[in-house]
């Protein structure tokens, strides 16, 4: 199975948070069965939140492990 890497932009544009599956997942090109085994094992990419029954990731928490600055850089303005 293929699964499809999203943008930098795309990323972005997430919410502030999403599901760990199949969208925190996807930014690592990872599947649905290898991102649930590693948020077991504590050992996702990044920080994994249960919400109830829901695994979520924060969309700083994505841009950050993949190297991204988190806020936009608007040049200095003030």
């Amino acid at each position: 199975m293929t699964v499809n890497v999203p943008t930098i932009e795309q990323v972005r544009a997430y919410p502030v948070t999403v599901d760990l599956v199949p969208t925190a997942g996807s930014c690592f090109g990872l599947g649905r069965n290898l991102s649930y085994d590693l948020a077991r094992q504590g050992a996702f990419p990044c920080p994994v939140l249960r919400l109830g029954r829901r695994l979520v990731v924060t969309r700083a928490a994505l841009l950050q492990a993949l190297g991204e600055p988190t806020e936009a850089t608007d040049g200095g303005a003030p």
